[in-house]
């Protein structure tokens, strides 16, 4: 019998040597394989059931016999006896509870029924019934020969179970790896899909910027955007003067700032509020560089005469040169520093003039469109380019998915048909024939 359950479960060689199956046709062949194991197993598991109930029944008829009959007339010590007449119900209760089992028509819910079936039956064997065999020798002998056999059976259930769990499970994993390589391939070609895509993105985009780089190149050689280099350039050197002329009076305004501050603290101390007041506002509007403002200029005439009255009873002394140079008298002091601010002022305001007559300039306006259209595709291309990156990753690791999935179906199909069948058109998606 155990010979004939170890062969049971051993792969059948109904292909013929080397022979090849598509993946089209694999799941049926599994479906198969999966039925003839069930079914094989459910064979073996018939046999069985039938020895196992026939020692059920015959264990529930001793049941009914045990203690009907006399117990043997060899002498027992009455304690003995009384131990064992006390402990007889509640062994034969617990058998019986055991034993009272609607059995499932499942092979592995019945493996487990019988299983559990067993561990009761011996739990009552060896709790109220230790000590039946002083008085009921043969009819505990019978029912440890039944229980033996139905052991032996569970034995033999055992082995069939196992063999036919490592086939399903083998059956299964070539199913999962059969699922594994479809949806691996679905998404390559899915991906595959999406990558002409792209590619047919980017070179139209890459097109696009040439041809943007074409206009550019004709727009700069054109008569109108030569004009607009030519004022461009004129509007540099404007721009130029116009830093020079700053800078030229905030070198005066950094001469002349000390003798403000003195000629304010003299004012502090001898309480003339209201020189105090000017002197006060056009430090401060020197300071924040408010050059273009008017009322820069009347400060520096209306606070002329008040600073050289103190420069002339030496109250303010001159001591280097710049401020000699510079406070030479009243109206030299109010024309260097009054024409700077006005000459600068004035190159400024037609500079930013110039500035925005260039900003709106045509020729301007078609080259700043060129360029940021050509930035933008840049951007839609270095976009789409990290898009693509994150695609060749997904399709590395699909592809690894796919050398994982074949090597199990590979392998789990060796087992399966002691090396009989191969599986057309993956035996090379790892490198391997």
């Amino acid at each position: 019998m155990f010979k004939r359950i170890s062969e049971l479960f051993k792969p059948k060689k109904t292909e013929p040597k080397s022979s090849q199956i598509s993946l089209d046709d694999l799941p049926a062949w599994l479906d198969t394989e999966e039925q003839v194991c069930l079914t094989l197993r459910s064979e073996q598991f018939n046999d069985s059931r039938e020895i196992i109930e026939k020692s059920r029944q015959d264990i529930i008829q001793l049941l009914k016999d045990f203690g009907v009959e006399e117990p043997s007339s060899e002498l027992v010590h009455p304690k003995v006896e009384q131990v064992n007449r006390l402990n007889l119900p509640q062994f034969k209760k617990k058998v019986e509870d055991a034993l009272a089992v609607e059995f499932a028509a499942d092979d592995e819910a019945y493996y487990q029924q019988i299983a559990e079936m067993i561990n009761g039956c011996f739990k009552a064997y060896k709790g109220p019934g230790r000590y039946l065999h002083h008085l009921y020798g043969d009819e505990v002998k019978l029912f440890r020969q039944l229980m033996d056999q139905i052991g032996k059976e569970l034995n033999l259930l055992t082995e069939s179970i196992k063999n036919s769990r490592i086939r399903l499970a083998r059956i299964q994993s070539v199913r999962d790896g059969l699922q594994q390589l479809r949806s691996a391939d679905d998404e390559l070609a899915s991906a595959a899909s999406i990558k002409k895509e792209m590619d047919d993105k980017k070179a139209d985009l890459e097109r696009r910027i040439e041809q943007l780089s074409r206009d550019k190149e004709n727009h700069q050689a054109s008569s109108e955007y030569h004009a607009y280099t030519s004022a461009l350039a004129v509007f540099d050197e404007e721009k130029k003067k116009s830093l020079e002329l700053f800078e030229t009076l905030d070198a005066l305004i950094r001469t002349a700032l000390p003798i403000w501050r003195r000629g304010l603290r003299i004012a502090q101390d001898e309480k003339k509020k209201d020189e105090e007041i000017l002197l006060d506002h056009l430090i401060q509007t020197a300071v924040l560089q408010q050059y273009e403002d008017p009322e820069f200029t009347r400060l520096i005439s209306s606070t002329s005469r008040m600073l050289f009255r103190s420069i002339d009873d030496e109250s303010i002394p001159l001591k280097n040169s710049f401020e000699k140079s510079l406070f030479v008298s009243v109206e030299s002091y109010t024309d260097q520093i009054t024409g700077a601010a006005r000459g600068w002022y004035t190159l400024e305001q037609q500079c930013q003039q110039h500035r925005d007559e260039l900003g709106t300039h045509p020729a301007s306006v078609a080259y700043v469109s060129f360029e940021s259209g050509i930035l933008e595709i840049e951007r839609e291309i270095k976009h789409g380019d990290e898009e693509a990156g994150k695609l060749t990753g997904r399709v590395h690791h699909l592809e690894r998915e796919k050398e994982k999935a074949v090597i199990i179906i590979r392998d789990e199909m060796k087992e399966l048909s002691d090396a009989a069948i191969t599986v057309a058109g993956i035996e090379s998606a790892d490198g391997e024939e």
